[in-house]
């Protein structure tokens, strides 16, 4: 047999070769990436059905990068998917392979092979992704992979010509307005329950509820409370220090004596100080709170994360305080799915277009942002009105949501 002539191909070394250029066309890949180490030229003549001696090696190495262990026959029907594929799945699998053939995908070298470094999988669990050949469930993997090959355009896109026509949101940390939840209410209860019956309540939640901005809304309407900014900085001398201040007492440099001239200020009162941020600060900086509370008969609340009752329960230091606290619930993790469902719509004013606004909307965007205000509010939500803001008619969908927090805030999707 003449070597310049192409060795012929078994129908199942075609089939296999037929298959593989089918894939590298629906994936982007290049044939530099699949050469599995051979001669890029001859890589070249076995996909080309021009190869000069038997391409077995070659085509089976292909095959096996691309494919893994998956039988012919399964690659053969690229038309269907698995039983494990929903609709959504099959339609964003398809926008995948679009997208992945498209000019600007190419130019930025971005194929399966990319993406499965990025995702830390194999190139063929991408293939069988993204060809409807996954055995499992493929939503969270093809939202991951649509998020890489296409992130949400929050910077991008055209912004209304005309505001009028359309009202425009922006949210800044720091100027966000109050909105009533769940954690709002929890504080307010606290803080009541302690001015009425003048002893300890305590408020404990993870970070991001909004327990400052509750508390901040409390003190707002209720002028007879006395805030306390606390930090890691925050001792009983600071303590005593902002109690002075707020009451407009002259600082002596006695402790003591700023101490009573506290307590004869507060006696026969109906104030209440708040702790903000009790977890950070020093030890002692509850001491001088709980005998101002004893001696002027007036009530404090203290309120901070997590780690706020665990020294209070555990540390035998606190015990003085905790065997004083009339009012105690439990401590919160998350905000409720109606919080997240409340803040989003009052904070959007009905600019933004929803895809889906049914329980199962809320629920599963409560589990995006892990039933966290800050998560939503100070994350989510700029990017998201901002995207809106420019693309007013585009309607706001999981897939969307799970781009912004892939491309923008580094979280996988959910």
């Amino acid at each position: 047999m003449s070597y310049n002539q192409p060795f012929p191909y078994t129908p199942e070394q075609t089939l296999r070769v037929e298959l593989i250029n089918q894939e590298l066309s629906t994936t982007g890949m290049t044939i530099e990436e699949l050469n599995c180490g051979f001669a890029l030229q001859s890589v070249k003549e076995v996909l080309a059905n021009k190869c000069t001696i038997n391409p077995e090696k070659i085509v089976v190495a292909m095959w096996h990068k691309l494919f893994g262990e998956t039988a012919i026959t399964d690659i053969e029907k690229r038309n269907g998917f698995n039983k494990s594929y929903a609709k959504a799945d099959r339609e964003l699998a398809s926008r995948i392979c679009l997208r992945l053939q498209s000019p600007e995908i190419r130019d930025q070298n971005i194929t399966s092979a990319s993406i499965a470094v990025s995702m830390g999988k194999s190139t063929s669990s991408i293939s069988q992704l993204i060809n409807g050949k996954y055995n499992a469930k493929p939503t969270k993997h093809l939202h991951d992979i649509w998020a890489l090959i296409c992130p949400a355009d929050v910077d991008q896109g055209k912004a209304n010509n005309n505001p009028a026509e359309r009202k425009q949101i922006s949210i800044v940390y720091g100027d966000v307005r109050f909105i009533p939840t769940s954690t709002s209410k929890l504080i307010a209860m606290a803080c009541d329950q302690a001015r009425a019956r003048k002893r300890f309540s305590v408020f404990a939640g993870q970070a991001g509820l909004g327990k400052t901005k509750g508390i901040n809304e409390y003190c707002r309407q209720n002028k007879e409370a006395i805030l306390i900014a606390g930090s890691e900085q925050t001792s009983s001398t600071q303590v005593l220090e902002q109690l002075t201040a707020a009451l407009g007492l002259s600082r002596c440099p006695s402790a003591y004596k700023n101490m009573q001239k506290i307590i004869m200020a507060l006696r026969d009162t109906d104030r209440l100080i708040i702790l903000d941020e009790a977890d950070k600060c020093k030890p002692n900086s509850l001491d001088p709170l709980r005998t101002i509370s004893d001696q002027a008969i007036v009530g404090v609340t203290l309120v901070g994360n997590i780690q706020l009752v665990d020294k209070l329960q555990t540390q035998e230091r606190y015990e003085l305080i905790a065997s004083r606290v009339c009012f105690w619930p439990k401590p919160i993790g998350q905000i409720t799915v109606e919080d997240i469902r409340t803040l989003f719509l009052e904070l959007t004013e009905g600019t933004v277009k929803l895809a889906q606004d049914d329980a199962k909307w809320w629920q599963w965007l409560h589990k995006r942002v892990e039933g966290n205000a800050r998560e939503l509010v100070e994350n989510l939500l700029p990017h998201l009105l901002n995207h809106t803001n420019k693309n007013p008619d585009t309607a706001i969908d999981k897939l969307l949501i799970n781009g912004i927090f892939s491309s923008v805030l580094n979280k996988p999707a959910v």
